[in-house]
């Protein structure tokens, strides 16, 4: 284990003293021993909010997160939610019924259960311990780790030491007597303190033999440490006492509490708590100052706290302090919190309502109300004046204090009121507004028009300028100029000056307050309040006041010795900087931040918006006093209550639509997780309420996103990806966690999210825009078969004409004309030369003939080319003795017919030309393939063809020329190369694409009879 390790035992020194050093100064403020313990603010949670009953030991872990320990399990608590606890590794808990918890420096937790269990959480992960680890089978009362290393616990069979992975019972053989060990500590020095059942002793450290403190013992419960050294116990049979001090007698150390108690507590500041078991909360603020006192059940030495006061139970079992300073109470019926509050109750008695305040002389006020005796009140207690009248204002200047009722004003002289003078009317019921006038008399308010002032021994009354609903004044002031500032309903302000003269403020000069019901003079700048918020008059020209929050129901002002300025408003005590007012009248877009003390603050209700008024006042000491509906709190602006400490950050994990996934290292989420819900938290204990978070989704949020108080952030549809989730929290003071804590999330795409679905569709739409472009090339190949077609039909009609009526009509005519031949003498000249003629149309017939044969030539649909070869070379033969011989390398099926006719065609005129006119022997036909062309051939071994015919062709004939273009229809290259004597060769190459068009995708892979190419 880590604590046999001198590291480990380095690292919770160090820790310790860290940790220390972070209570010291976490929430600095007045010293609480100076309150009451019901001046402190108490917050109850019982099974109704959540908390679990039987509480039976607490501790608080590095984390934040406080631990109760209950007779039917463990739970933590975040300030917010309470959550019943189960190790995530490791194994459930061997019991439930948790004895005692001890919060290891290094952040782990030992729980200690009844009847011989204990665990060891650090990182949700759980270590058990039994009797096969050497424990022995009975409860473990406490548990404690020494700054050594070693870890201890106190059972009902002995001290036990966790010695690797095993315990074993010390006692005897290291001096400490007695059988059993009811409860342990470690002091601040690192002594391990022990009360067994018949001495309570102390271990040196790093020592192996105890030393005996004293044997003047009996059921000690609980040991702790005064912050003098004295070590006190809390004894069954009698009671918490002093056991032990370094010098001197231990009783002069304080009190002797006879109650039944099962622990002790002494704060930071040194006060002594006691929780009890059936007689509540007991506090001694300063033990050092009873010395040697019995306080017993029923004694008042010792404040106590019950359940009539809002405790939730008489019956407490375990009490610590968190290192924010906040007192954590746990009984049979909830856990209990107390806490300094920032603003100080002042004790007014029970049922007192209407509180009018004004300084008192040197420090305090005074406080009139209604129903109750007059009061002096200040931080530390309060005195009661035999005076019952009913005060409805109270003011004070240089020459008095002023308190106004219904039966008249009064002054101060010391601490006794005297009569002033009676009400100047007899049918009201008291005065509004009351302040002096610098020369011993004073102005008054009351239900009536105008104002009243009394002075040279009489009361006059003052007539006003007409004003909207010409009332009385709410407020009266009056400034280091000698001017009295009356304040109306309905945004109005009179000034009079000391000659009289009136100045009416109102909303056409800018007033914006709506019923001015608080005037603070400020040198020579005049705070105006009311119920829409604050506006300032300076020079006579009245400032909007551009805070970031929007005040209601301002109904007092006062200014602090540092120069800050404090409203009492609707949403509670606000604080405005007066660095930030300078730099407002400096910068006219800037808006004027502003601190809110409220009712977790300590403030109970809220300011009276008409009477009593004003309802903040500033002592003489400095403290500043503000009153509400419920009670009169203060605060000493020159030392706040500040909590330091940030906020540890929690990510306990994520919810989605598929389950609940704990924050164990890397999230891995399935595909198409629709909604994100990410919970955290954050372990501020004194004001959870006030804590907030802000977030961000590395990889889709690209700034921060402000939660304000909620915990847990929403993320809708997240795309998939590799994520950090990061979150920081800021305590009620705005201290920030700059680190927070951070998550990696990973969401795994859906299988149309996938790179290799997105490369399918890719391949798919190209194959689609493939097809779609095939399908155009076919239907354009057939628009151009088509016409073609028709120009095969206009050429046969045209042949069809041409043989049945020109051809025909000229053989009949040369057949006449033979016949007026045959009728000359042959040895005429005429017949010679009309024989001649005859031959020469002969001639032209038979090639008329053969281009109207042209025309009508080609193969049909369903010929291969090879076989309309061999047919074509059968015909020659038939009429020629020139041999035509066909070689074709494999049969030809599915080639285009267009394209098929003009092959054709080629062939046959390149074997018409050369039995026509190169005096062949023979002719070589050849169809093959060549690479990815098909190549047609035609060679004689004729006479050849004249150059000058090969490069321009045989005037008036158009074969050569004819046998290009055909090859060029088809996308292929025709060649013709001839020399004398040798023959003439015609070569056609055509790609193969051209001449067999593309099958249908679906048809490529399918076996065809038909594919011999």
């Amino acid at each position: 284990m880590r604590f046999k390790q001198a590291i480990a035992a380095m690292r919770a020194v160090t820790l310790a003293l860290v940790a220390w050093l972070a209570l010291a100064g976490a929430a600095m403020g007045m010293d609480t021993r100076d309150r009451s313990i019901s001046q402190f603010y108490h917050t109850a949670w019982t099974v109704r909010e959540g908390a679990p009953g039987q509480v039976t030991a607490l501790a608080q872990t590095a984390d934040g997160y406080l631990w109760l320990g209950t007779q039917t399990g463990l739970y933590r608590f975040d300030g917010v939610h309470f959550e019943r606890y189960r190790p995530r590794r490791g194994g459930d808990f061997p019991a439930s019924s948790v004895a005692s918890l001890y919060a290891a420096p290094d952040g782990g937790l030992w729980v200690g259960f009844r009847y011989g269990f204990a665990s060891y959480i650090e990182n949700d992960t759980a270590v058990h311990y039994g009797a096969s680890s050497g424990l022995p089978t009975a409860t473990i009362y406490a548990i404690a780790g020494t700054p050594d290393g070693r870890v201890w616990g106190a059972t009902f069979n002995g001290l036990v030491e966790l010695r690797g992975n095993r315990w074993q019972v010390v006692g005897p053989s290291m001096g400490l007597p007695g059988i059993r060990a009811r409860n342990l500590t470690v002091d601040r020095e690192g002594r391990l303190w022990v009360a067994s059942d018949v001495a309570l002793a102390w271990l040196p450290p790093g020592g192996d033999r105890f030393v005996v403190a004293t044997r003047d013992v009996g059921k000690i419960n609980r040991i702790s440490e005064a912050p003098d050294g004295t070590i006190w116990i809390a004894d069954v049979d009698r009671g918490v006492l002093p056991a032990w001090r370094g010098t001197g007698d231990p009783a002069a150390a304080g009190p002797i509490l006879r109650l039944s108690s099962s622990g002790l507590l002494f704060d930071r500041d040194g006060a002594l708590w006691v929780p009890t078991l059936g007689e509540g909360l007991r506090r001694v603020p300063r033990v050092e100052e009873r010395s040697r006192q019995r306080i017993d059940a029923e004694g008042t030495a010792a404040e106590r706290f019950v359940e009539r006061d809002g405790l939730t139970s008489d019956y407490i079992s375990a009490i610590i302090q968190d290192r924010e300073g906040n007192l954590w109470v746990g009984g049979s019926r909830g856990l209990d919190r107390f806490r300094a509050s920032r603003l100080l109750p002042a004790p007014t008695p029970s049922g007192a309502t209407d509180f009018a305040i004004v300084p008192a002389a040197s420090r305090g006020i005074w406080i009139g109300t209604k129903n109750r005796p007059l009061m002096r009140v200040d931080a530390v207690g309060a005195t009661t004046v035999d005076f019952p009248e009913a005060i409805t204002a109270a003011a004070r200047d240089e020459h008095a204090t002023w308190l106004g009722g219904p039966n008249g004003v009064w002054t101060m002289h010391g601490d006794t009121p005297t009569l002033f003078a009676t009400l100047p009317v007899q049918d009201f019921t008291g005065v509004q507004a009351i302040t002096g006038d610098g020369r011993g008399g004073a102005w008054v308010s009351i239900n009536r028009p105008g104002v009243y002032h009394y002075t040279g021994g009489s009361w006059h009354r003052e007539m006003l300028p007409a004003v909207a609903n010409d009332p009385s004044p709410l407020v009266l002031v009056r400034d280091r100029a000698d001017r009295l500032w009356m304040g109306f309903a309905r945004d109005t302000i009179i000034v009079r000056d000391e000659t009289g003269h009136d100045t009416v403020l109102g909303e056409r000069d800018g007033l914006a307050v709506g019923n001015v019901t608080a005037l603070c003079a400020d040198g020579d700048t005049m705070w105006v309040g009311g119920e829409r918020g604050i506006n300032v008059v300076r020079a006579g020209r009245v400032h909007p006041l551009p805070l970031q929050m929007d005040l209601r129901g301002v109904s007092g002002i006062v200014r602090d010795r540092a120069g800050d300025y404090w409203a009492n408003a609707s949403q509670g005590i606000v604080r405005i900087l007066g660095a930030d007012i300078a730099h407002a009248q400096q910068d006219a877009t800037f808006r004027i931040p502003v601190a809110l003390f409220d009712s977790l603050d300590g403030l109970p209700g809220t300011p009276a918006q008409f009477r009593p008024l004003p309802t903040a006042v500033a002592a003489d000491d400095g403290r500043l006093w503000f009153a509400t509906t419920s009670g009169v709190v203060s605060i000493d602006p020159a030392d706040v209550p500040r909590n330091t400490l940030p906020p540890p950050v929690t990510i306990r994990g994520i919810a989605t639509d598929t389950g609940w996934y704990e924050a164990d290292g890397r999230i891995r989420l399935p595909a198409k997780s629709a909604r994100l819900r990410i919970v955290y938290t954050a372990t501020s204990l004194s004001m959870p309420e006030r804590v907030r978070f802000r977030y961000r989704m590395d990889g889709i949020d690209r700034h921060w996103r402000d939660a304000g108080a909620d915990r847990e952030a929403v993320y809708t549809d997240p795309p998939p990806g590799r994520y950090l989730f990061r979150v920081s929290a800021a305590n009620e003071d705005g201290v920030w966690n700059e680190q927070g804590a951070a998550i990696g999330i990973d969401v795994a795409p859906a299988f149309y999210q996938t790179a290799w679905f997105a490369v399918i569709l890719a391949v798919a739409g190209a194959a689609i825009v493939w097809i779609l472009v095939l399908v155009r090339m076919r239907r354009v190949e057939r628009q151009l078969r088509e016409r073609l077609h028709e120009r095969h039909a206009e050429r046969e009609r045209i042949a069809r004409e041409l043989h049945d009526t020109l051809l025909q009509s000229i053989q009949g005519l040369m057949m006449r004309f033979q016949a007026v031949a045959n009728r000359v003498a042959p040895d005429d000249p005429l017949r010679v030369s009309m024989e001649r003629a005859l031959d020469r149309a002969d001639l032209a017939l038979v090639e008329a003939r053969d281009r109207v044969r042209d025309l009508r030539d080609h193969l049909g649909d369903t010929v291969a080319l090879d076989v309309g070869l061999v047919e074509l070379a059968r015909s020659y033969a038939d009429e020629h003795a020139v041999p035509v011989i066909v070689d074709t390398a494999a049969e030809w099926h599915g080639m285009d017919p267009l394209a098929r006719d003009e092959l054709y065609g080629i062939a046959r005129e390149a074997v018409h030309n050369a039995i026509a006119h190169a005096e062949a022997s023979r002719i070589d036909v050849c169809l093959h393939r060549d690479g990815g062309d098909v190549v047609l051939s035609v060679w004689d071994d004729g006479q050849g063809i004249d150059a000058d015919i090969l490069a321009s062709g045989r005037p008036g004939h158009w074969g050569l020329r004819g046998m290009q273009e055909r090859a060029e229809n088809i996308g292929g290259v025709a060649e013709i190369t001839s020399s004398p004597c040798q023959g003439t060769r015609v070569v056609v190459r055509v790609p193969r694409a051209r001449l067999f068009p593309a099958r249908a995708w679906w048809r490529r892979w399918l076996p065809s009879g038909n594919s011999r190419t």
